[in-house]
């Protein structure tokens, strides 16, 4: 499998969402390794139901057809690693991770990803992986292209592009073949793993992988408040598991596992 080469590339313009897009394909049996590009979303998904905004032709907006052996967290760990090494290889900036699959540059969102997952006909496991990347313009050409963002000046200070940190433009072509080839590699070596292993083993690749990411946490070792709609959490972030949950060490000594929620 080489991901998005030949049929298994498909280029839309202006698409809705490209995780819809690439769900409803996979749902109508379309092969693993099926990547759905874009120049622009008019309704882009973010995580627990927000909307992602970018700007016609500036940035990476891809979704991957996958059918993992294996859980769909490995998918998280892989996905963002695979944003940092590109960013590093293609131009030269150490990215870090905030739990559990943004990522930053000098603490400011430069991408984020979103992992859908269903079954398609036969009743097999579909993973949809979306990866939407900052690359070229400036922040403030979002609030240009989406007015609405002038009332949230807070969510532009948090965020940053590719050129901007680089100070140059970055070839989408280039980010987009390395970053394939990156996610590529190790998700193959995750299923290859799967085959071997027993359900809910961790060999060794798999928690290879799961340090590599670990190591990229800009989030463990920090005092955090962890919002859960309009519950909230505070305390430090002590570790991760072997699942990607982090691990907080609440004010009274509590340890708590997080699943999900947003880091502040």
């Amino acid at each position: 499998m080489i991901l998005g080469t030949g049929k298994h590339l498909v280029y839309i313009p202006t698409v809705d969402s490209t995780n819809s897009v690439a769900m409803n394909l996979a749902r109508e049996g379309s092969e693993e390794g099926v990547v759905v590009l874009t120049d622009s979303q008019t309704a882009g998904k973010g995580r627990q139901g927000r909307r992602w905004v970018d700007v016609a032709g500036l940035n990476v907006l891809s979704s991957t057809v996958l059918r993992p052996l294996f859980p769909p967290y490995q998918l998280v760990m892989i996905a963002s690693l695979a944003v940092v090494d590109t960013i590093a290889d293609i131009c030269n900036i150490t990215a870090t991770i905030k739990w559990p699959n943004d990522v930053l540059i000098g603490g400011r969102k430069v991408a984020g990803i979103l992992i859908e997952t269903s079954h398609d006909h036969s009743g097999q496991l579909v993973a949809i992986l979306g990866i939407g990347v900052n690359v070229n313009g400036r922040v403030t050409h979002f609030a240009t292209e989406q007015p609405s963002l002038q009332t949230e000046p807070g969510l532009l200070k948090l965020a940053t592009t590719l050129e901007v940190e680089s100070g140059h433009v970055v070839s989408r072509e280039m980010f987009i073949t390395r970053l394939l080839y990156q996610i590529e590699h190790r998700y193959l070596a995750l299923q290859q793993e799967a085959h071997k292993t027993t359900a809910n083993a961790h060999g060794p690749i798999s928690r290879l992988i799961r340090e590599q990411w670990r190591n990229q946490l800009s989030t463990l070792g920090r005092t955090v408040q962890v919002r859960q709609g309009s519950k909230l959490l505070s305390g430090v972030a002590e570790d991760v598991n072997d699942q990607g949950e982090l691990l907080l060490r609440s004010h009274s000594g509590e340890c708590i596992a997080i699943t999900w929620g947003d880091i502040e």
